[in-house]
């Protein structure tokens, strides 16, 4: 394979010591050999390192930078930073890939003259349960645009970095959001897609997932509820500015029932003199929805979308009981 070209996986690592070792191991396994491994260490206070370090020892491929704890987006934005490859992929330090992870990734790269490839994931716990079982569509191409409708309808295509490959020039201007603790990929990855011309999709489950239970995405503090909402208005900022689809329904529905979902656990979990300051932002960021019609987004968002808008107290009082 050395008239192929190079692919950076780029691997994220905190405190990782339980299962770095199985992720780096399934990536050294890669049927596809000419890649280059760039471990970001984000400060770990664990024994990490020497993990990594052993393996870097046996495998001129890898390499690693330590930082200071700066988060992952930081984390990510290095590793891309530093890349030498022609494309990028991203592993999470607790999750693994199949053998053929990175081959099925180019080889539908390559067939379909894609700029993007994307495969699909088995959803599961730390014992390698499936916890989460995905509707699995179809394998399919799409034009640029329209692979941006899907991923902005969070459904066939959702916003995580990995089971992805991308070229790896479509992160020169982008870059991973490091004012954000969490939901940092949902405001990314449309800007990434908004650069290709095609996208192409395979149904094959590559990329094992492993969802922890202590993570921050499945505990949602009022604060990182927050972050969720700024991602979300991230993802609102650019919608509104592409007309091409800006009109599309169920974007807006998305949108709108995410938003509702953080207000809700927000309020729900804070007293009504905490977190004012966000809560009367997001009041304030629905009065761009009050435009849309019920038949445009049915009736329940447009009644709570309108309720918190002109009567926060009053919604507050019927999600709340507050």
């Amino acid at each position: 394979m050395n008239n192929y070209p190079l692919i950076s996986v780029i691997i994220p690592c905190y405190n990782a010591e339980k299962t770095l070792a199985r992720c780096l191991s399934s990536v050294l396994q890669q049927s596809y050999d000419r890649l280059e491994i760039i471990i970001i260490d984000d400060g770990s206070t664990d024994n990490s390192s020497a993990i990594y370090q052993d393996f870097q020892r046996r495998n001129h491929r890898i390499r690693y930078i330590i930082q200071e704890n700066s988060g992952v987006s930081s984390a990510r934005n290095k590793g891309v930073k530093i890349a030498k490859g022609d494309y990028i992929c991203f592993v999470d330090s607790d999750d693994w890939v199949e053998p053929n992870y990175c081959e099925a990734l180019y080889q539908i790269l390559i067939r379909e003259q894609a700029d993007i490839s994307i495969v699909e994931a088995s959803y599961e716990d730390e014992d390698g349960n499936v916890v989460f079982n995905k509707n699995i569509s179809e394998e399919a191409v799409y034009d640029g645009k329209r692979a941006l409708q899907i991923l902005l309808e969070d459904d066939i295509i959702q916003s995580h970095p990995w089971g992805k490959l991308y070229k790896s020039s479509f992160f020169n201007d982008v870059h991973f959001p490091e004012n954000l603790k969490c939901f940092e990929d949902y405001s990314t990855l449309f800007k990434v897609f908004d650069q290709a011309l095609t996208v192409a999709k395979s149904n094959q489950k590559l990329y094992h997932y492993i969802q922890h239970q202590d993570s921050l995405s499945h505990n949602l503090s009022p604060q990182t509820a927050f972050y969720f909402y700024l991602a979300i208005m991230d993802v609102f900022k650019f919608w509104q500015q592409n007309e091409e689809i800006k009109n599309n329904p169920k974007i807006t529905k998305n949108i709108i029932r995410k938003l509702l979902m953080v207000l809700k656990r927000i309020i729900r979990q804070t007293t009504a003199e905490e977190m004012r300051p966000e809560k009367e932002a997001m009041r304030k960021s629905f009065q761009a929805f009050l435009k849309y019609s019920v038949f445009e987004i049915g009736l329940e968002y447009y009644f709570y979308v309108r309720l918190y808008y002109h009567q926060p107290k009053l919604y507050t009082k019927i999600i709340a009981g507050k």
